[in-house]
């Protein structure tokens, strides 16, 4: 059972690596080409060792090569010598050149599977991020797919050319000596067997082992997010030191067993070509008294033992990284074959320019199950119709759904019933891009990405010239602050920009939803982080660049709530008041909880 699900998903790897290694034929054809002649100067380079034996010790009959020699023997001597030379460079540099080969094709396919699986972690829903740690999906993006590669690289370079090498090797046995061809095939089945079995549990282990890794990558990128406070309060003295040593010791101990258990299967390994080895020269040499067997024959089939233990004991390290191949495949296609549960189809519609009504129709949204605290719905039942062009405050206290609100809107998530229509038509039925490129967002929480300020702020429209983006900068108050940068616009972004203050990320994020200028604008409480004559003047910015355009606003000052045209109340999910704002103000003492 646990050999099929093995075989099963490296099947499933291979059917997820072929769209990437298109093109690649060629090296692939020649590394194949390359092997075949890797084993066959293997197979043929102990020849030479045999006839010159032959040749010494008078064993002329049935050989052509060891009759020419007998009759000039300097010239064929420094012949053969030359040739057992020449077998051995030519095998050096045909394996050379198939390591170059195979390894620049594994290379280069995973260097393009990566691509995509990074590209495939960016397109999950957002519910998926939130329930899988940073840390471990940077374990499986970065250490997971290089372990792979190395697994795949040594399959292909070294497993296939062992099985190659054994079976031709065992052919030439079988053929000059039958009797001792057999040891070799009994010692040769019974490695693959030891091979097969513990690479078993080598896989176990490693599936454990990794995961042990991604818990400790994801305590890491946790606790350093929070370096600030464990320095102000004491890292020495907190439990943070205690969890990590914790799990460092348990991947640690699971590391150990991993390599206790790969490093017991080349020993055993090892042992039966030993036993199997020396079974075979002592029938030999048994065979060598008695003159059925010549001395060229037994340094052949001697030449041949150690020639396969190499490999063979290669073939047992690969088994064993064959087990963290299978372990980090397993961990990789949980992720490639998870599709994103937001996705708008082949048959998506390109939305033309938006009017900018949205309607929600009866829709329920779950909570994360880790945050429910008992309530099973963040919004429940809402309905309710927002005029094109509409500028709407969205209050309620925290937990009410505003943001959950905001995410169905921009379709970073779908309602679990229910419909959101945008222009008359169900949000699910649009190219989600094309409603996003019309749509400027301003979270609460502005985070960066690892790019330029001036990438940042054209995140939304990458084709914008300078001079809007400075343009968009200086409307949102940014520029001076950009000025001031070693770089100005072209300084890099560290750490997702936590080296500006909030109320500096907050700037370049309006910046940015400036500069896409959409049709859709939704705030999540934009001024948070700053002061309030920065947070007044961006207030008036804003109310002006979205006049006559449909704004879904989250605030909790009933100055602006009293600015702005239309008014939405939620409490615990459910719709408590949509209407005007005038309404808004003469029900808000009846509207309980907001």
């Amino acid at each position: 059972m646990a050999r099929s699900r093995g075989l099963a998903a490296l099947g499933r790897l291979a059917a997820t690596l072929r769209p990437h290694t298109r093109g690649e034929g060629r090296p692939l054809l020649l590394g194949a080409l390359l092997g075949l002649a890797v084993v066959a100067l293997h197979v043929a380079r102990p020849w030479p060792l045999k006839w010159i034996l032959d040749f010494l010790t008078s064993r002329h009959e049935g050989s052509t090569v060891v009759a020419w020699l007998a009759r000039s023997p300097e010239a064929g001597l420094a012949a053969l010598s030359a040739l057992f030379v020449a077998l051995a460079l030519l095998a050096a540099g045909a394996e050379y050149a198939q390591v170059m080969s195979l390894n620049g094709l594994g290379n280069r396919v995973f260097f393009r599977f990566r691509a995509a699986l990074f590209d495939h972690i960016l397109r999950l829903p957002l519910s998926y991020h939130e329930s899988h740690e940073v840390g471990e999906l940077l374990t499986r993006t970065v250490y997971d797919t290089a372990r792979l590669r190395r697994g795949v690289n040594g399959l292909l370079g070294r497993v296939f050319q062992t099985i190659a090498l054994f079976l031709a090797t065992l052919a030439v046995l079988l053929w000059l000596k039958p009797a001792l061809g057999l040891v070799f095939a009994v010692g040769g089945g019974l490695a693959l067997s030891v091979m097969r079995r513990s690479g078993r549990r080598v896989a176990r282990a490693a599936k454990r082992q990794r995961r042990k890794e991604g818990n400790l990558a994801a305590l890491v990128a946790a606790e350093l997010r929070a370096v600030r406070e464990l320095q102000t309060y004491g890292a020495q003295s907190s439990a943070v030191r205690r969890r990590f040593a914790e799990r460092n010791r348990k991947s640690l101990r699971q590391e150990q067993k991993v390599r206790r258990l790969a490093a017991g299967l080349v020993l055993r390994v090892d042992a039966l070509f030993a036993v199997t080895t020396a079974l075979a020269v002592w029938l030999g040499a048994r065979a060598v008294g008695s003159g059925a067997l010549g001395a060229g024959d037994l340094v052949l089939f001697f030449s041949y033992a150690v020639a396969l233990r190499g490999p063979f004991a290669d073939f047992a390290r690969q088994t064993a990284r064959l087990g963290r191949t299978y372990a980090c495949a397993e961990r990789l296609l949980r992720i490639t074959e998870r599709t994103p549960t937001v996705a708008h189809g082949a048959d998506g519609v390109v939305s033309g320019p938006l009017r900018g009504e949205i309607v929600l129709d009866d829709v329920y949204a779950k909570a994360p199950k880790k945050v429910r605290q008992g309530r099973k719905w963040t919004l429940d039942g809402i309905s309710l119709t927002i005029p094109a062009g509409a500028r709407v405050a969205l209050v309620g206290p925290n937990g009410a759904g505003k943001s959950t609100l905001l995410r169905l809107v921009l379709r970073l998530a779908d309602p679990d019933r229910g419909r959101v229509l945008i222009d008359g038509r169900d949000l699910r039925t649009y190219a989600s891009d094309s409603v996003r490129a019309q749509t400027s967002v301003v979270f609460q929480h502005g985070v960066l990405a690892g790019l330029t300020v001036r990438e940042n702020i054209a995140l939304g429209a990458p084709d914008a010239e300078l001079s809007a983006i400075q343009t968009a900068a200086a409307a949102a108050g940014a520029d001076r602050l950009i000025e001031q940068l070693p770089l100005a616009y072209e300084t890099p972004v560290r750490r997702g920009g936590e080296l500006f203050s909030g109320g500096e990320r907050q700037r370049l994020a309006v910046a940015r939803a400036l500069l896409r200028d959409g049709r859709l604008w939704l705030l999540d409480e934009p001024t948070t982080g700053l002061d309030q004559a920065a947070a007044d003047e961006l207030t008036e910015r804003l109310l002006d660049v979205t006049r006559g355009r449909t704004t879904l606003w989250v605030t909790h000052d009933p100055a602006l709530v009293a600015r702005l045209d239309w008014v939405i109340a939620l409490d615990q999910g459910r719709l408590v008041f949509s209407g005007r704002s005038a309404s808004y103000r003469e029900r808000e003492p009846l509207i309980t909880g907001v």
